[in-house]
């Protein structure tokens, strides 16, 4: 059974808050399965899954009160309703919210008809039961509902694993992460086994990722033609999902595309998403992509990090929204989107004669997204000084992050012009560089860190 650290968010909502909660995130990043185990810490669990029962969704769908709600979760469920002892889970409830969406068109929806999360507010002062809602595309497929039940719905986005998860997964002690934090912390060179296990458990991680189905096949196979089917048929998945929430067919096609080109933009020289190269042109005519953008984010499937043209806080004032990388959710779907390039079997091998920039940006990009900077990471580029890898907002300042995938040169630093340049330029406090170097200060502002240590960057 793989931990996860939802595990512990879940714990804490049941002893602390009496709101309902909203569990969010792209498919197959484990959702379901951490709620049905955490549904075992209650005297009853109830779980009503729109996908495995279709023809629970309509009348879950249009709701005139909370008494008629309740007299239907008792027609499938009425035994199981324990009043103060008992969870109840609706997942896939995506699946709700496009049926409403249909009935509207159709002119079946009632004007005052309710909806579940519309509910979570009587619901939650009745005070009787406990629930989640969960579901995929939730992003794409509720919009603005979620400030319905403002203060009665907790929210908490969940993410692949990462690769403090992933450690675990392999039997790695929390103790050994403590300490890798700790000298984070301290700004002290890890212990050189500590830190050769690390390098090698990082570049594992590279391999695999963090789908929940993908690392459980590596760990009880060790075949990565296991791993790579059970990725591929987590994209075909997404292409699906793509097709049934985008309504006309030029629009399913430029959304498909542009989820497509994200490996091999990212494979280019600069990474940086150029529509030109990635779509159709008649598909561009009317659209310069911001919906494909927004639409793959809101989903969970892509990363964004936008341009900035100066590193100055609030970043998100200095940001391009036009101008953008768009990374996967998941570094082992881009290694096996990029199959054909032969990255697995070269990260596999340890080749050290290749560029792995793309897998390594893409792993950061993931690790920050799930640690705090979900929407908040932008990177720096200027015809006259550079680019820049990353840029966040760390402890009340700008930190450039520079990622070297290679070892460093003989004088056991790697070249970092730009961010030499930035960090006089505007008085930037400190920059990491990260690597295949155990962590050690090079300059007053510029430290190197191992790659592994990315993990322990928390907003």
């Amino acid at each position: 059974m793989l931990k996860r650290k939802i595990d512990e968010k879940l714990i804490f909502w049941k002893e602390n808050r009496k709101q309902a909660l909203l569990v969010k995130g792209a498919r197959q990043v484990g959702k379901t399965y951490s709620i049905e185990q955490f549904g075992k810490t209650f005297d009853s669990f109830i779980e009503i899954n729109f996908a495995d029962h279709t023809e629970w969704i309509e009348p879950f769908a249009s709701l005139p009160n909370l008494d008629t709600f309740y007299l239907r979760l008792s027609a499938i469920a009425g035994e199981k309703m324990i009043p103060g002892k008992t969870l109840i889970f609706f997942d896939e409830i995506q699946l709700l919210y496009r049926r409403r969406e249909e009935m509207r068109k159709e002119g079946k929806l009632p004007a005052a008809s309710l909806d579940v999360v519309s509910l979570m507010k009587p619901l939650v002062n009745d005070g009787r039961y406990r629930f989640i809602l969960s579901g995929s595309l939730l992003g794409v497929t509720l919009n603005d509902i979620f400030f319905h039940p403002t203060g009665y719905l907790d929210l908490l986005e969940m993410y692949p694993l990462d690769f403090e998860e992933f450690l675990s997964a392999k039997g790695v002690g929390q103790s050994a992460i403590d300490y890798v934090h700790d000298c984070f912390q301290k700004r002290v060179p890890v212990d050189m086994p500590i830190h050769n296990a690390f390098l090698e458990y990082f570049r594992e991680y590279v391999l695999i990722g963090g789908m929940p189905e993908a690392v459980n096949a590596y760990l009880e196979t060790k075949n990565l033609y296991t791993v790579q089917t059970a990725q591929q048929n987590i994209i075909a998945l997404y292409k699906a999902d793509i097709a049934a929430y985008r309504a006309k067919n030029e629009e399913k096609l430029r959304l498909r595309e542009v989820y497509d080109a994200i490996p091999s933009e990212l494979n280019s020289k600069n990474k940086r998403f150029v529509s030109a190269h990635a779509v159709t042109p008649a598909y561009l005519k009317n659209s310069n992509l911001q919906d494909e953008f927004l639409w793959l984010t809101a989903a969970g499937v892509a990363i964004p990090s936008y341009n900035v043209d100066e590193p100055v806080s609030p970043l998100s004032l200095a940001g391009n929204r036009k101008t953008l990388k768009l990374f996967m959710n998941d570094i082992g779907l881009l290694d096996t989107a990029l199959l054909s390039t032969g990255i697995r079997e070269k990260l596999l091998a340890g080749a050290q004669e290749i560029n792995y920039g793309a897998p390594y940006e893409n792993v950061v990009a993931e690790e920050l997204n799930s640690h705090g900077y979900d929407g908040k990471l932008f990177y720096y580029n200027s015809k006259k000084h550079g680019e820049v890898d990353f840029l966040i907002e760390y402890e009340n300042h700008v930190l450039p992050l520079e990622i070297k995938s290679g070892k460093p040169s003989q004088t056991n630093f790697y070249n970092h012009s730009v961010v030499n340049t930035l960090i006089k330029l505007y008085d930037i406090p400190e920059a990491f560089v990260l690597g295949q170097t155990n962590l050690k200060k090079e300059t007053d502002r510029i430290w190197n860190l191992p790659l592994y240590m990315i993990s322990a960057l928390q907003n």
